[in-house]
């Protein structure tokens, strides 16, 4: 009886087919358990979250797969219809192809995320440039996956993509400023220029950084309206980043009228450098005469804010000035006024009529 034949194959034949089902199936369910529970074990005595991605990528793996697998190795000895064997192995390759790339794609984003966190980047930056990363990711590995599936089915995946030769230039060519963006993007990312919250200027706009995208930045301005800029403009650009900023240093300029005696000219540098010691938040770095201008004696200043805020900077620049227009007032030292004296020398005819 159990060399009669059904269907191509024997008796035998099929329950071997079934014990070898059912023997891979339960090796897999008791191997998976036994080793995700030990692992699941060690991986909470340990200050490393690497063991509990491999724990979380053993548990995804899902019954469909086990299964496809199973029945893999529980017809290998049968002789099978051409027909039903392709699509069983079709199945098997669209199958694994998937659960790989779903796999790939977790450990993607822990590589992204430890990434990010080893630069020190803020919650918000991460939770950001995490997504458009793994979205660039992502296509990229269904489209691996797609060719890889076609491959092994028997598909010509060199002609298919050599047939695409003019409709691929043309593609490109339509998509270049798309795909220049997306670069410029992936670029922004990884080279970090700016973050979200960082105030940039970049030309002519200025404003704080709100989202960063694939293709676009969002900055909103100081004015409040939202500037929308291509990334490939950002990454050709000179950019103003002012994150890193702890102290500001001010340069500024005070002149005097000729008139004034050299004894107050003189005082004026020690006016100045007391004018910027009262204000907080300054640090005074020098005050000298830098010449004769055109108006009058010509001062140079130099001072640092300690604060980045650019709101500090203003109030402490206020406190200077008022600092220093007090000073010249309790001295009796005027302000330089820019005039032009013209001196008009008497015609020919004038002089010989006097």
């Amino acid at each position: 009886m159990l060399e009669r034949e059904m269907f191509g194959n024997s008796v035998w034949a099929y329950l071997v087919a079934l014990g070898t089902f059912l023997a891979v199936l339960a090796g897999f369910f008791a191997l998976r358990r036994v080793v995700v529970a030990r692992l699941r074990a060690l991986a909470a005595r340990t200050a490393t979250d690497l063991d509990d991605l491999v724990v979380d990528l053993l548990e995804m793996v899902r019954l469909p797969e086990i299964v496809l697998v199973a029945l893999w190795a529980a017809t290998r000895p049968l002789d099978l219809p051409g027909r039903g064997e392709s699509l069983f192995h079709a199945l098997l390759l669209v199958a694994l192809s998937y659960r790989a790339v779903t796999l790939l794609r977790v450990g993607a984003d822990y590589a992204i995320r430890k990434l990010l966190s080893a630069q020190g980047r803020g919650a918000e930056a991460d939770k950001g440039t995490a997504r458009n990363l793994g979205y660039l990711i992502s296509g990229l590995l269904w489209v691996v996956a797609a060719l890889f599936v076609l491959s092994n089915l028997g598909f010509n995946v060199s002609s298919m993509i050599a047939g695409l030769g003019i409709g691929g230039v043309a593609v490109a060519l339509a998509a270049q400023a798309i795909l220049g963006d997306l670069f410029s993007a992936l670029a922004i990312y990884l080279d970090r220029p700016f973050v979200v919250g960082d105030f940039i200027v970049v030309g002519d706009k200025q404003g704080t950084v709100e989202h960063i995208g694939i293709k676009t930045t969002r900055v909103r301005a100081l004015s409040g309206e939202m500037l929308i800029v291509a990334n490939s403009k950002l990454t050709s650009s000179e950019i103003q980043n002012f994150r890193l900023l702890r102290e500001r240093r001010i340069a500024f300029a005070v002149r005097v009228p000729y008139g004034t005696p050299p004894e107050q000219v003189a005082k004026v540098p020690a006016l100045i450098k007391a004018a910027v010691a009262a204000a907080p938040k300054a640090r005074f770095d020098r005050a000298h005469l830098s010449g004769f201008g055109e108006a009058g004696f010509a001062f140079e200043a130099v001072y640092y804010v300690t604060d980045p805020d650019y709101g500090t900077y203003m109030d402490v620049n206020q406190a200077i000035h008022l600092g220093i227009l007090d000073a010249f007032r309790k001295e009796k030292i005027a302000f330089s006024i820019p005039a032009r004296v013209v001196h008009q020398a008497p015609s020919a005819g004038a002089a010989a009529i006097w």
